[in-house]
């Protein structure tokens, strides 16, 4: 990494009921065509993270575990990755491109990594 560069996490945040209406075939290639533009487009500022399997995981609170439910939430963490940019405006600006945008009901959270 550079030293000049900071890496921000996005957490992709998806609706917690899948859609009731799936996308047609030539749907989901317009999206996937959009998404790879868009991860070319910032190739150098953009690091790719990756699905998140739906439900899973565990919540280790106090040295105990527990594998939900969960909290009630209209959203979920679906996916992620990372952003390495000069300023935490640079980061924004690159979010602000992705296709997620185009679903009103899906958001990022972008958050600057401590190290």
């Amino acid at each position: 990494m550079s030293a000049s560069k900071t890496k921000f996490l996005c957490l992709f945040r998806f609706p917690a009921e899948p859609s009731s209406k799936p996308s047609s075939p030539e749907e989901m290639q317009a999206q996937y065509a959009a998404w790879k533009a868009w991860m070319a487009k910032f190739e150098g500022e953009f690091i790719p993270g990756g699905p998140l399997k739906r439900p899973g995981g565990a919540v280790v609170r106090g040295g105990q575990m527990t594998d939900g439910p969960f909290i009630e939430s209209k959203e979920v963490v679906a996916s992620y990755c990372f952003i390495e940019a000069a300023t935490f405006e640079r980061a924004i600006e690159i979010i602000q491109e992705c296709p997620i945008n185009l679903s009103p009901d899906h958001s990022v959270e972008i958050r600057e990594l401590g190290y």
